[in-house]
């Protein structure tokens, strides 16, 4: 586990932006795997903003993401198709034909579970996966007491992850779906690469819990300390409570 601080928000996002933007430069036709909510927005404003220098080329690249709301039609605002689009696929030259994401429309979950990770072996696999960590130390919608040999699955959230997102939701809880497809802790630990950014305050406590405690799948990120090439960059906030 190589662990990267960072002063603030701003220099998280351009420190892990580095690690991905050497990950494409290194292999142009990598399969990058993505993650969606507020901690990764500046990483992708940044990779924009390279793009936009000419200092960045995307037009072999795959993605994967992580989830998707089950429920949701792609061209709903708070799909997370709709968040990648707007923060990032709308904004490089990536090819239409090389974006995935879990159809959150397919309501036979067994099936759509089943599609994607078949859509992840058929690209051989995430070169490199980007991760948030969640305030209980969930990973993409894996939530505590998942199993670390799942693959992609279908996850009923808890009350704890439906009341942080309801925010993107106008703030009606009762808007925000109840479940999601996402990657499981086994797809996530296939990746040859995982980085994860972290910020805020917020997240000091899971942080230590998560990288300095057992590895349990109470604290599904806590898995990440047996990955060959793990790199957790966060600010200061973040670290505060590590030595």
């Amino acid at each position: 586990m190589k662990i990267i601080r960072a002063t603030d928000y701003y220099d998280m996002s351009r420190k892990a932006a580095n690690i991905i933007s050497a990950q494409v430069i290194m292999k142009p036709n990598c399969v990058l795997g993505l993650a969606t909510g507020g901690t990764p927005v500046g990483t992708y404003k940044q990779l924009v903003e390279w793009y936009n220098k000419g200092d960045l080329d995307f037009s072999e690249v795959t993605t994967v993401n992580l989830d998707e709301y089950r429920g949701l039609p792609r061209e709903h605002p708070e799909s997370y198709w709709s968040f990648m689009h707007k923060n990032l696929f709308d904004l490089v030259n990536i090819r239409p034909e090389a974006i995935h994401l879990p159809d959150g429309t397919n309501m036979d979950s067994a099936a759509e579970c089943a599609h994607y990770d078949e859509i992840i072996r058929q690209l051989g696999g995430v070169d490199l996966q980007l991760l948030g960590i969640g305030h209980d130390g969930h990973i993409g919608f894996n939530e505590p007491g998942a199993a670390f040999e799942l693959g992609t699955h279908c996850v009923s959230l808890t009350e704890e992850t439906i009341e942080a997102n309801k925010r993107f939701f106008d703030g009606d809880v009762n808007q925000v779906p109840k479940q999601a497809y996402t990657m499981g802790i086994k797809t996530i630990m296939q990746a040859r690469k995982v980085l994860m950014v972290a910020n805020g305050t917020g997240k000091a406590d899971i942080v230590k819990k998560a990288f300095f405690g057992p590895v349990t799948p109470e604290v599904p990120a806590s898995i990440l300390q047996m990955h060959p090439d793990f790199t957790l960059v966060l600010d200061a906030e973040a670290a505060a409570r590590l030595d």
